[in-house]
C-alpha cells in the first residue's frame, strides 16, 4: 500500500482524494457523536427551506393585499411569521447541537491521531523529513477534522435553498435561470483558490515546522541557560523570522492568486445579478408578472447574492475539510502499513542461550552509503551483564534500539534463544524488556504515576514504587515531597514540585526497575545527569539487580556508558568501532590485549585520577 499523501492536484486523482477525505471526516463526526452529527446534518440541510417558504408567503401576501383579499393576506402574514419563527428556533438549536458535536469530534480526532502516531512500533518515521512535513500540515489543518457534519450540512443547506430559489425563479421567468449559471465561475474560482492554498501549505510545511521548533527552543526552560550564556537569542529569533517569512511569502502568494480568481468570479456573478433585476422589471412592465411575483423575485434574487457568497465560502470550507481528511486518511494508511503484528510467535519465558545477532546490518530509512551497523555477529549469553562501549557514532545507541525492537535490521537475524524476533510482535517483545535511556521522558504526573507506568500492573503498589525508587537511589524523594507519592511533578501543575535534572533521571531509572522478570535490561547512558559518586553507587545497585534478574530469568543486561571505570563487574565488554564489533570479551582480558579498549580505559583512568 502506498503511504504517499494526497497532493490535491487537479484531475481525477485529486478529486478521488477529496472524496475519500470528505468521507473520512464525516466518519469521524458520526463515530464521535452519531446522534448530534445526524441532527446537525438534517437541521442545517433542511432549515433553508423555511427561509424560502417564508419569502413565498410574503409574495402571496402582496398579491392578496393587491386584490383586497384581507382574510388571505392575514393568513399569509401569519404563515410567514410562523415559518420564520420556526426557522430561527431551528437555527439556534442547530448551532448548539453543532457546537457540542464539533467539541466531541475534536476530542475524538485528537485521541485517534495520538493513537495512530504512537502505535507505529518503530522510530524511523520520526527521522523522515517527508513524514514530519506531512504531519505538520495535518497539525495546521487538524481543526477542520471536527467540522464534518457541520460543514456538509451547511453546504447541503445552501444547495437546497439555491435549488428551491432556482425553481421559483424559473416559474416567474425562464430567463432568470441565467443567474444561477453565472455562479458556476464563482464556485470554480473558489475551488481553485482553495487548491492553491493547500498546495502552498504543503510547500511551506518544512518552514512552518522549523519555525515551530525554533519557537519551542527559544521559549523552553531546558535551553534557557545556554541561550543566555552564549547570546544565542538573536540568532534563534532571526532564524525563526527567516523561516516564518519564507512560509508567509509562500502562503501570501497563493492567497493573492486566489483573490484574483475569486474577484473574477464575483464580477461575472454581479453582471448576472444586474441582468436578473432588469429582467424582473421588464416582466412586470410587460404584464407577465404580478406585483407579488416581482416582490418574490426581487427577494429571491437579492437573497441569491448572499447564497452565492455562502456557497463559495462553504465550498472552500468543504474542500479544506476534505484535504484535512485526506491527510488524516494518509496517516491512517501509513500507520497501518508501518504496523508490525508479528506471526503469532511469542518470546521465550526465560532465556537459556541468550540473544544472538547474525550478520546484522542496519541503515537508517532513506539513507545510503556506509551502514550504521555492518554485518555484526554477536552473542550475548543468558544471565550475563554486557557493557557496550565505543566512541561517539560507533553504533551503540543504534544497537540498543535494535535490541528494543525500535528498528528492524536491514539484513541479518536477531534471535532470543532460537526465536527470531522479527517474527514476534514488537509489543510482545517489549513486554519482556525494561530500559532507561539518556534521553529520558520527563513525565509530568504525580510521582506515583511517573514511576508506576514502568509496570502498570503494580502501579498502585506502594511497596513496589518505594522499592523501585530505592534501586534508583531516590528512596528519600517521596519523603521529601509535600504529598509523598501523590505529589505532582513539573511546571505544568500550579503546585508541581520542581526536580533537578539528576532527580528527573532517577525517576526514569526507578521506572525501569518496576518490571520484575524482564528478559532484557537496557541502560543507555542512564546516569548522564548524575554526579560521579552517585553514578558509581547507582550502577553498583543496578548491576546487583541485574545479577538477581539474570539468575531468575536468564535475562541479559546491556549497559552503555562512556565511563569505563564502572565496568569492573561486567561479564563481557563489546567495543564497537565504525559499526563493527572491534573487541569482545571480559574486561580484564581486553585490558591485557592492549588494544583500543585498553588505551581508552587507561586514558580515562589517568584523567579521573
Amino acid at each position: 500500500m502506498s503511504t504517499e499523501p494526497p497532493q490535491g492536484t487537479a484531475g481525477t486523482k485529486g478529486e478521488l482524494s477529496d472524496l475519500r477525505g470528505l468521507r473520512t471526516v464525516l466518519r469521524l463526526s458520526f463515530v464521535a457523536d452519531r446522534r448530534r452529527a445526524t441532527a446537525t446534518l438534517l437541521m442545517f440541510a433542511l432549515r433553508p427551506l423555511g427561509q424560502v417558504l417564508a419569502v413565498v408567503w410574503l409574495g402571496l401576501l402582496v398579491d392578496a393585499a393587491g386584490r383586497g383579499d384581507t382574510s388571505s393576506a392575514w393568513g399569509y402574514a401569519l404563515a410567514s411569521a410562523l415559518t420564520m419563527g420556526l426557522t430561527v428556533l431551528v437555527m439556534r438549536l442547530s448551532l448548539n447541537v453543532s457546537a457540542l458535536m464539533i467539541e466531541n469530534t475534536a476530542h475524538h480526532a485528537d485521541l485517534r491521531m495520538q493513537s495512530l502516531a504512537n502505535r507505529i512500533p518503530g522510530l524511523g518515521h520520526y527521522e523522515n523529513p517527508a513524514y514530519l512535513d506531512r504531519l505538520e500540515h495535518l497539525r495546521q489543518e487538524r481543526q477542520h477534522l471536527a467540522e464534518g457534519a457541520d460543514v456538509v450540512g451547511l453546504e447541503l443547506g445552501v444547495l437546497v435553498r439555491t435549488l428551491a430559489t432556482v425553481a421559483l425563479l424559473a416559474l416567474i421567468s425562464p430567463w432568470l435561470l441565467l443567474l444561477p449559471l453565472a455562479t458556476l465561475l464563482s464556485l470554480a474560482a473558489g475551488r481553485h483558490a482553495e487548491r492553491l492554498r493547500q498546495t502552498a501549505l504543503t510547500e511551506a510545511a518544512a518552514d512552518l515546522r522549523r519555525a515551530r521548533d525554533l519557537f519551542q527552543l527559544a521559549s523552553s526552560p531546558d535551553a534557557a541557560m545556554e541561550l543566555r550564556v552564549f547570546g544565542l537569542a538573536p540568532t534563534i529569533e532571526a532564524r525563526h523570522a527567516d523561516s516564518t517569512e519564507r512560509a508567509r511569502a509562500t502562503l501570501a502568494s497563493a492567497n493573492w492568486r486566489g483573490l484574483w480568481l475569486t474577484t473574477l468570479g464575483w464580477a461575472v456573478f454581479s453582471t448576472g445579478y444586474l441582468t436578473a433585476l432588469l429582467l424582473v422589471v421588464a416582466a412586470y412592465r410587460n404584464g407577465t408578472a404580478s406585483v407579488g411575483q416581482v416582490v418574490l423575485a426581487l427577494l429571491l434574487i437579492t437573497g441569491m447574492n448572499l447564497q452565492i457568497d455562502l456557497l463559495v465560502r462553504f465550498t472552500k470550507a468543504l474542500l479544506r475539510m476534505a484535504r484535512a481528511g485526506a491527510l488524516y486518511d494518509w496517516l491512517e494508511r501509513f500507520s497501518a502499513a508501518e504496523r508490525v503484528t508479528g506471526t503469532g510467535v511469542l518470546p521465550p519465558e526465560r532465556l537459556t542461550d541468550g540473544i544472538t545477532l547474525r550478520g546484522v546490518t542496519f541503515r537508517y530509512p532513506g539513507t545510503s552509503g556506509t551502514p550504521v551497523l555492518d554485518a555484526v555477529d554477536l552473542r550475548l549469553p543468558a544471565g550475563s551483564v554486557v557493557a557496550l562501549v565505543g566512541e561517539n557514532g560507533a553504533g551503540k545507541s543504534t544497537l540498543v534500539k535494535l535490541l528494543a525492537g525500535f528498528y528492524r535490521p536491514t539484513s541479518g537475524e536477531l534471535l532470543a534463544d532460537d526465536v527470531d524476533l522479527t517474527a514476534v510482535a514488537p509489543e510482545a517483545w517489549r513486554a519482556q524488556v525494561t530500559a532507561a535511556f539518556q534521553d529520558f521522558a520527563r513525565l509530568e504526573f504525580t510521582l506515583r504515576d511517573v514511576v508506576g507506568v514502568g509496570d502498570l500492573s503494580r502501579a498502585e503498589d506502594p511497596d513496589a514504587l518505594i522499592g523501585a525508587l530505592d534501586q534508583a537511589a531516590a528512596g528519600d524523594l517521596a519523603e521529601r515531597l509535600p504529598l509523598g507519592l501523590d505529589t505532582p511533578l513539573g511546571s505544568s501543575f500550579p503546585d508541581g514540585a520542581k526536580l533537578s535534572g539528576g532527580q528527573w533521571q532517577k525517576t526514569a531509572l526507578a521506572r525501569s526497575a518496576m518490571r520484575e522478570t524482564p528478559l532484557l535490561l537496557l541502560f543507555d547512558e542512564p546516569t548522564s545527569a548524575i554526579d560521579a559518586v552517585a553514578e558509581q553507587e547507582l550502577l553498583d545497585r543496578y548491576l546487583l539487580t541485574a545479577r538477581t534478574l539474570t539468575r531468575a530469568t536468564g535475562a541479559v543486561a546491556v549497559i552503555v556508558t562512556h565511563r569505563l571505570s564502572t565496568l569492573n563487574h561486567a561479564d563481557l565488554v563489546v567495543f564497537l568501532k565504525h559499526g563493527k564489533v572491534h573487541e569482545f570479551g571480559p574486561h580484564q582480558e581486553l585490558l591485557a590485549n592492549g588494544d583500543d579498549y585498553a588505551r581508552l580505559f587507561e586514558l580515562q583512568r589517568r584523567a579521573y585520577r
